[in-house]
């Protein structure tokens, strides 16, 4: 059986997208393409720029590339050199396969590339004694994985021109080491390595061409389909195509906490307290704060650093960090002092007050990520990140067994995350009572699919 492409279900070859942001805490998917950093000297930039990355001989992951996601921590290099000296490349990383080395003496920790793995990664804080500064690294087996893309930071803008001008002209010359000359594909207007073109195929529908990495194809048929007018005669296409986009039931989301949060998002945070208060939290759930920088509500902060400064002026060995899964609703930004909306956003129509990083405001002289979530019924407690030693399991249990009792917050409190559940009959998805997933026929075979499937197969393209 041949199916001729169909369904909505598009797979990245991992070559023809631009290097993405990550922060350093978010994993890396498999055959991912990153903007990372790399630390030299200038002397070096000047050779790496004109022949491409050498693999190191040793390190404390085995041969290969070492880069980072943290440009801070490129800053540091080369170790002992004078920071007149210190060049940091931005680079293209395409992983590959990767592997966690996130304890001493990982048993794959110098191996991992003989045991069919591209890349080794080291989270920050995951305490290996190789990486005293907790930052992010990452060890690239091959060198032509890596890619000189510009300069994030050199010593003066004279040194700065000259080795931009350098990476310019190695770019057009395909120098060793970059990747082959681009072009792009006509239909999903991405680049493509000459010799390698993106491959095409006929929509079983209307016949047009169609770039399987394309993400939305608009077939012609429609237009003349009984199933795209509604009652005003208006184009109004049911469900096709397979563009994706997942509902508030998606499993929480790692966010960097210079990331814009989405509205309607459901995201992983933290909030710090005292033993007592978690204890009480966890039975009865979060109470919204009668007031604070941004009002009433919940502070919570997607930066775990963050959490574990509170509470303010406590003895350490009484700090508590919880883990939450946060339902954030509709968000506003508040970045500046004096934000007209500051105490009011909730007034306003939103459900969550969002402070970024380094912002600026003097309420924060951290400069950290904050949160204040107006409902405390959209903050579950759903585990314990950080708490002494001798309360740690304690609390843990509790959380659990919170979690265990289905339609409850964590320990009684009504949550709105923790309503009764069902699961979808089409997706298998969790789905919320009274709220259940939108079903719409296929325009094709007329078989009844959910919009939050991630792939159907119309017998009418068989």
């Amino acid at each position: 059986m041949s199916v001729q492409f169909s369904g909505w279900e598009v797979v990245d070859d991992g070559a023809s997208f631009p290097g993405v942001e990550l922060e350093a805490s978010q994993k890396p998917q498999n055959r991912g393409v990153y903007t990372m950093y790399h630390g030299t000297s200038v002397a070096s930039a000047r050779l790496i720029i004109a022949n491409g990355f050498k693999q190191s001989s040793a390190g404390m992951l085995g041969k290969g590339v070492y880069v980072s996601r943290n440009m801070k921590k490129a800053s540091n290099y080369p170790l002992n050199s004078n920071v007149t000296d210190r060049v940091v490349f931005q680079v293209h990383a395409r992983v590959g396969r990767v592997k966690r080395i996130d304890q001493d003496n990982h048993p794959l920790q110098y191996t991992w590339s003989a045991n069919g793995y591209d890349t080794a990664w080291v989270p920050p804080r995951c305490g290996l004694k190789a990486v005293r500064s907790g930052l992010e690294e990452d060890c690239v087996f091959d060198p032509k994985r890596v890619k000189v893309v510009g300069i994030a930071k050199a010593p003066d803008a004279t040194i700065q021109r000259e080795l931009q001008q350098l990476i310019s002209k190695a770019s057009k010359q395909s120098a060793p080491g970059g990747d082959a000359a681009a072009d792009v594909c006509s239909l999903c207007k991405r680049k493509t390595q000459q010799g390698s073109p993106h491959i095409r195929q006929q929509c079983w529908e209307c016949g047009k061409n169609i770039c399987i990495l394309m993400s939305k194809h608009f077939s012609a048929a429609f237009e003349q389909h009984p199933l795209v007018k509604n009652k005003n005669n208006e184009m109004s296409l049911p469900f096709f195509g397979w563009e994706v986009t997942y509902d508030d039931d998606s499993p929480r989301v790692e966010l960097g906490a210079s990331q814009e949060p989405k509205d309607r998002g459901l995201y992983t945070m933290y909030h710090g307290t005292c033993i007592a208060s978690a204890r009480a939290i966890i039975a009865n759930g979060f109470q919204q704060s009668s007031g604070g920088m941004l009002g009433k509500g919940v502070y919570v902060s997607r930066d775990r650093k963050k959490a574990e400064r509170y509470p303010l002026q406590s003895n350490p060995s009484n700090r508590v960090v919880l883990e939450l899964r946060v339902r954030i609703g509709r968000v506003k930004r508040i970045d500046k002092d004096n934000h007209p909306m500051q105490y009011t956003w909730n007034t306003q129509g939103y459900d969550t007050a969002w402070v970024p990083p380094n912002c600026g405001m003097k309420a924060v002289p951290s400069g950290l990520e904050e949160d204040c979530v107006f409902d405390p019924k959209n903050v579950q407690v759903v585990g314990i990140a950080k708490a002494p030693d001798t309360n740690l399991t304690e609390l843990q249990q509790l959380v659990a067994n919170g979690l265990r009792n289905p339609g409850r917050g964590v320990g009684g409190a009504t949550s709105s995350l923790g309503g009764a559940v069902d699961v979808c009959s089409l997706c298998k998805r969790k789905t919320q009572q009274g709220s259940p997933h939108i079903k719409q026929p296929c325009w094709g075979c007329g078989q009844n699919i959910c919009t939050l499937m991630t792939k159907h197969v119309c017998s009418a393209g068989l």
